[in-house]
Order: structure tokens, then sequence, then C-alpha cells
């Protein structure tokens, strides 16, 4: 078998082309399908197993895909399940497992460029700056034209270079790469975005908008707002406090949950990360074990798993993940859509909602890189003025339905005020003062959200009122008038 890649018989490889095509063309769900039809079929090949995690980690669900590539690894040891494996555990912020894998995978390949560019990534969003650069070795230092012709290896660079402050030269070194990218590729996606960061830091605030949304222009994006309107009127017209007493039932006896929600970019990172500085306590980031079980519960076809089972299941995991804390924050993206199930399935967790200016959220989002088939309408403004205004009816009606209360916090507050504001956080998810807190940006924790290299500084109010630098970009958009004044 050679080391670069599985090389399959001409029967297997048939078997494989369907898949890889599917996953080639974005149609996720459908290459997911087919990979899981051919494990099923031959649980022993590890080229079913290790395509298989790759398609489940470009979908997120990333303990499925360590799973799944872990079982390819028994298999037998090879780069590509590695890569695939590092990739999902770097995306869960377990830094040092990813980087036992990268390593190992390059200990078979070393002249593996993905290999290594991998572990650069994660080194670089671990805030191990210097032994990123280490490793790039001489392409922490080329030209542009250097890494023209290599995507990725121009990404990272430019990242670094961004971290510098040196953002003509990342826009020069991207604007050389973007032709070998191709247009809507994930390569290019990257290369656009982080030109748009480059951009704003600069202060050329137009030509920052114009790379972000060209990005999403080029990926092809639909969206119809109504859409969310719609889904929170059904959810509202479902779920009761009888509903879903009748599901749920008294639910489980057990304080340790604490669910963050808040739109993208609102600031829940930083209160994740207020939290998992305590030393009583801890955050495992956007875990959606929950979200998905809950988002399941109607939909034909599927059969959910009881929710005291998959509870249970839920505080084993925070436990395995979090051994000693009393509290475990989980801030996944989709908690204000179902938290009724899981404030009714744990009726003694702490709930956090997180609000910020909706049009801060708005540029943010613009500027983010988030999963189109799960948030599409992050892509633009008006789209994200819509999703704003869903979920704050989703959250209103929570209030009138679960049994706990919801704490409030403004991510302006919090970065204003500072120890007032994380007294009150702490107080309300059951945890005494402690002065650790406030040294949260210290922690060598990996926070993987578009909010790493942020959160993992003191606080800062120049995020605050961003959205003035794009305001001709927002023009005309109707925004919800109470979450602007407070």
């Amino acid at each position: 078998m050679d080391r670069r890649g599985y090389v399959p018989s001409a029967s297997l490889e048939r078997r494989l082309g369907p898949i890889r095509a599917e996953f080639m063309a974005g149609r996720l769900n459908r290459a997911l399908e087919l990979a899981e039809l051919a494990v099923r079929t031959d649980p022993r090949e590890p080229a079913f197993l290790s395509i298989a995690a790759r398609v489940l980690g470009a979908l997120e669900r990333h303990e499925r895909a360590i799973a799944m590539a872990g079982r390819a690894l028994a298999i037998t040891d090879h780069p590509e399940p590695r890569m695939v494996r590092g990739d999902a555990l770097r995306s869960l912020g377990r830094t040092d497992e990813a980087l036992v894998d990268f390593e190992r995978g390059l200990t078979m390949v070393p002249q593996s460029r993905e290999l290594l560019l991998a572990l650069v990534t994660t080194l670089e969003e671990a805030g191990r700056i210097e032994e990123a650069r280490a490793r790039l070795g001489p392409l922490a230092t080329s030209l542009p034209s250097e890494t023209a012709a290599d995507p990725r290896a121009a990404h990272e660079v430019a990242k670094l270079e961004v971290r510098d402050g040196r953002c003509e030269a990342a826009v020069a070194r991207i604007d050389a790469a973007l032709p070998a990218a191709g247009g809507g590729t994930i390569a290019s996606t990257m290369l656009l975005h982080l030109r748009a960061k480059a951009l704003d830091r600069a202060g050329c605030y137009d030509e920052a908008w114009a790379s972000a949304m060209r990005s999403h222009a080029e990926r092809g994006i639909r969206f119809d707002p109504t859409s969310l309107d719609a889904a929170a009127s059904a959810t509202i017209a479902r779920w009761s406090r009888e509903a879903l007493r009748e599901l749920h039932g008294d639910g489980l006896d057990d304080a340790l949950p604490i669910f963050i929600n808040g739109m993208p970019r609102s600031g829940t990172s930083l209160v994740d990360q207020l939290i998992h500085a305590h030393p009583c306590a801890a955050g495992v980031g956007e875990l959606e074990l929950l979200e998905r079980w809950a988002e399941s519960i109607g939909t034909p076809g599927r059969r959910p798993e009881p929710g005291v089972r998959i509870g249970s299941r839920y505080l084993a995991e925070l436990r395995r993940l979090a051994p000693g804390a009393s509290r475990v924050a989980n801030k996944a993206l989709g908690n204000a859509g179902v938290l009724g199930h899981l404030a009714t399935l744990f009726p003694k967790s702490s709930l956090v909602e997180v609000v910020r200016d909706p049009r801060d959220v708005a540029v943010s989002c613009v500027f983010g890189t988030f999963n189109a088939a799960r948030f599409p309408w992050t892509a633009r403004p008006e789209w994200v003025a819509a999703a704003w205004r869903a979920s704050r009816r989703m959250m209103e009606h929570w209030a009138t339905v679960i049994p706990q209360p919801v704490l409030r916090v403004r991510y302006e507050d919090l970065v204003t005020f500072g120890q007032p504001e994380f007294k009150r956080l702490l107080a309300h998810v059951g945890l005494p003062w402690d002065a650790a807190v406030e040294l949260f940006h210290a922690s060598r924790r990996t926070v993987r959200t578009l909010s790493y290299d942020q959160v993992s500084k003191p606080l800062y109010t120049s995020s605050v009122g961003r959205w003035r630098h794009y305001e001709r970009h927002l023009a005309g958009i109707e925004w919800p008038q109470e979450s602007i004044d407070g």
C-alpha cells in the first residue's frame, strides 16, 4: 500500500469513485450515505472507513469522524486517516492529540505538504506562533511568488503576516495565490476571507467588504430569510411547557450543564472562555450531541434516542472531557433553537443568553467562514437581521415554558465593565468568585471558533461599534431597536 494514499483495486476504485464525486461536488449528505453503505458492506476496508471519516469531518460531525478514522487506523496505520482524525481533533480544540496524529503522519510521508500545513494551522490556532513559524521554515519568509501555486501554504503564511500587522504583504500573497485556488473552492473561500480580515485591519473597509462578499457570491449561497420566521413559528406552536414535559418527564437531576445561547459572533466564545478559566468549571466549546438529537425530534423517518438515555450519555461525555469540574459550559450555535428540550431534560442546568448589537453581529458574520449548509444566512447582513429576529422570538418563547431563568449578558457590558459582569455571570451558574477568571486570556486552551485569536487577548472594546465602518453597506436593513438600545 502506497504511504501517500490508499491504492485500491479496480473494483474498489469503482465503489470509491461515486463517493469521491459526491464529496468533491459538495453534496456531503449524499456522500455520507454512500460512504456509510460501503462501510456496512465491508467494515474492514480502511479506504471506506477513511473516506467516511473525511466526509463526517466536512459535515462538522467531528466526534464521529474521530471514531471512524480510529477504526481505519486499528486495521492499518496510514497517513490518510491520521490526517482526517487530526483535523477533527483540531476542530474540537484537542490540540495535543491532533499534533500527535500529524507528526505521526509526517514520519510516514515526510514530504507531505498537506500534513505539514495542517500541523502549522493547529499550532497557530493554539497561539504557538513561533513553533508554527519554525515548522514552516523558509516558507514563513517567502515571497508571494513562492507560494502562488499553493493556496494552502499561502493562506498559512498570510495568517502569520496578518498577526504581525503586515497586512499589505498578506494581501499581496493572497492575490498571487487566488488564481491557483479557483473560484468557489474551499481554498478560495479561506483566502478571500483572510484577505477581508487583512484589509479590515488595515482600515481599507470598502475593499474588505468587497472581498468578503465576493467569497459568498462565488460559493453561490442562496437563502430565503422568510424560512427562519416560519421555522420559529412552527417550533413555538409545537413546544409548549406541557408538550416538553410529556416528552422528557422530570428530566435528569444534575446541575453540571451550562448552556450558552446566542447568535454567532455575539460573544458566546468570551463567556465560554470566562467560565473555563474558573478552577471549578470548564468549557467544551460547541458540543453538538444534544443539539442534533433535539433537532431530529419529529423528523419523518427518524426515531430519536429517548431523552433520559441521551442525557445520561451527554453527562458522561462532559465528565470525560472535564473530569472534576462542577459546571461545564456548552456553547453550540444551535442551542437557542432547541433550548426548551435542553432546559426540560436538565431542569437544574444554568442558561445564559449572550446578546450584542445586531449590526456588529452582522458585520462579523459576513466576515466569517461559516458552514454554508448549516448557516447560509451568515452571508448577507439582511439575512443576519432576519435570523436575529427569529432567534429573539425563540428565546422569548422559551422563557415562558422552561423551568429555570435565563441570564441575559450583553457583550458590550462584558468588555466595558469587566469584573462586575463576570461576578454576575458566575453567580448565575453557581460558581463562587475567583480572580482566575480575569486571566481568561492566559489559558493555553485552544478555542476552536472564528474568535480563537480574540479570546486569547485581555478585554478590549475596539470591536464595539465596528459596524460604523460598514454603515453604508448596512443601509436600509431593519434592525431590532430594542437590541441596539439594550
